[in-house]
């Protein structure tokens, strides 16, 4: 399908004053709807284009779009994904099949637009689009057999029909210049545009986070920790009630078990010899009343609790191997399960106890809760310290490059661990077009504090990045200025036709996906989602 429907300009979209264009586009979405929406006869002229014996991925308006498309889209994405060192199994988790058949469906839906307003390329065009595909070339010129064979053979249609596929696509094309012919930009909006990317910044910064601090923080006496949540009851509370998740006991059993130790690839003779010996073994104690515990001393293989009669305390679910836990957790106290394979061996169970579901109350949790927030309590405290030091530094004409010196080793380019210690980093360019300084965080107030200086230079406060509650940016920072850009009407004169050039491509942009969102809307599209995952499945 055509590029045009999905391509994404480099540029910001500022907040233009959509009014009059908007108007435009419904107009225009209302009237292909009344001549091409399902029912009507615009959707009707279509049907000679469908083919009823191939499964289609999507269906627009009545209209199929091969499922054969979309396996050719995706296949050619994945390989381009796979050049660039992508695995194919993380293709699904960033939804590159939906945007796959979102442009089909796209392209589909401008093509039945552009049909019924009239809007058809010419056979001229057609030509000469096929004539230069270097698909169909050899020794850099059109071949005419190897257009035929290509087309018979991976498009699975004959020339007629995929020169009627390429008439199409043009003309989505040609209705797509139409709407983006009628953008529109004055100079008040390309002014104000430049106004915000013109008004830019560049700075480095230091983060002091609690995480940073909590080991240097000394680890207090109970009668201190006892004095200490006596006094902050309030704050205990409340933290235990935003937390009581992590207090949570799933349902727990006080079993023991016997092992025999099989390897997982071993032959099918060593695996039936094991199990019968177990079998055997299961039958002295069920049948002829044996200790369990005396016959886990004999004959388990689990050396961590062979000596203890095979005791293996209060387990959860997740503790033991699945199948051998569900079987486990099905027995009420004294029973013993059957024999069950498990990745590592053999296994027999017996259940002595079990105990219910249960959430620890904030008694029982009281001082693991307050030493948590003890310690965060003084790790803050720590870094603010070292943050007011090390903004006093700067202030005296130290760098922050001087007090944190990078370590060589680090790998600076792709480095996602989270930070120990204080590290330098740089936001990069930013602009006030933006929502937050990138890198840095802190929301708008921080924004806005580094966008108000309009000189290079220390800034001379110390910031409080706060990203949210679990956000691992949350702390304190302090920032210097290193590059600071302010609009004048000199740099505008200067950089006006090429401000004016992108903002007409990021309106025509804007434009574009209201159109086709209004499309969308006027419509009726389906998706065949168990093709889909078969196809992704077969990839």
């Amino acid at each position: 399908m055509s590029n045009s429907t999905s391509s994404t300009p480099q540029t910001t979209t500022p907040d233009w004053r959509r009014t009059g264009y908007y108007a435009l586009i419904v107009a225009l979405a209302v009237l292909f709807g009344l001549q091409w929406g399902p029912g009507s006869s615009g959707c009707d002229r279509f049907g000679a284009l469908q083919d009823p014996k191939g499964e289609a991925v999507a269906t627009v308006n009545g209209q199929t779009v091969p499922l054969r498309e979309f396996a050719q889209a995706y296949s050619n994405q994945a390989q381009n994904f796979r050049q660039q060192g992508i695995p194919a199994d993380l293709l699904k988790q960033f939804g590159i099949h939906k945007q796959v058949v979102d442009q089909l469906v796209n392209g589909e839906l401008l093509a039945q637009a552009a049909e019924a307003q009239g809007i058809r390329a010419s056979d001229d065009e057609v030509v000469a689009l096929i004539l230069k595909d270097p698909s169909f070339q050899k020794d850099g010129k059109f071949d005419q057999v190897r257009y035929e064979d290509i087309i018979n053979q991976y498009e699975g249609s004959t020339t007629v029909q995929y020169e009627e596929k390429v008439r199409r696509r043009l003309s989505a094309q040609k209705l797509l210049q139409v709407v983006e012919a009628s953008v529109a930009v004055s100079e008040d909006e390309v002014r104000a545009r430049y106004q915000k990317e013109g008004n830019s910044a560049k700075a480095t910064f230091v983060r002091f986070t609690p995480s940073m601090y909590a080991d240097k923080v000394a680890v207090p006496k109970p009668a201190d920790l006892e004095k200490w949540a006596a006094a902050n009851g309030d704050l205990l509370t409340k933290e235990y009630e935003a937390n009581k998740f992590k207090f949570f006991i799933d349902e727990r059993v006080k079993a023991r078990q016997i092992l025999l130790r099989v390897a997982r690839d071993a032959e099918a003779a060593v695996k039936d010899d094991a199990k019968k010996r177990l079998e055997n073994v299961r039958k002295e104690i069920v049948d002829n009343k044996k200790s369990f515990a005396e016959m886990a001393k004999n004959f388990s293989e689990d050396t961590e609790t062979k000596e203890k009669g095979g005791d293996l305390g209060f387990v959860e679910r997740t503790q033991l191997p699945s199948d051998f836990a569900a079987k486990l957790f099905a027995l009420k106290p004294g029973e013993v399960t059957e024999v069950t394979e498990s990745p590592i061996g053999f296994h027999i169970g017996l259940i002595e106890d079990r105990k219910a579901p249960e959430t620890k109350p904030l008694e029982a949790v009281k001082l693991e809760l307050a030493g948590q927030l003890f310690t965060k309590e003084k790790a803050k405290e720590l870094a603010k310290a070292d943050a007011e030091k090390t903004l006093a530094e700067l202030k005296k004409g130290k760098t922050l490059v001087e007090l944190f010196p990078a370590d060589a080793k680090e790998d600076k380019n792709f480095n996602f661990k989270a930070e120990t210690r204080p590290e330098v980093k740089e936001t990069g360019e930013f602009n006030a077009s933006a929502d937050s300084a990138p890198t840095l965080g802190g929301g708008p107030a921080v924004f806005k504090l580094l966008m108000d200086r309009k000189e290079k230079g220390v800034v001379d406060q110390v910031l409080t990045i706060d990203d949210g509650p679990t956000a691992s940016t949350s702390g304190l920072a302090v920032v210097t200025i290193d590059e600071r850009k302010l609009p004048s009407d000199e740099d505008f004169t200067a950089k006006k036709d090429q401000l004016q050039l992108e903002a007409v491509k990021g309106k025509q942009f804007e434009v574009r996906e209201a159109f086709l969102k209004a499309l969308k809307a006027k419509g009726t599209v389906t998706t065949n989602d168990k093709a889909i995952d078969r196809v992704l499945g077969e990839g």
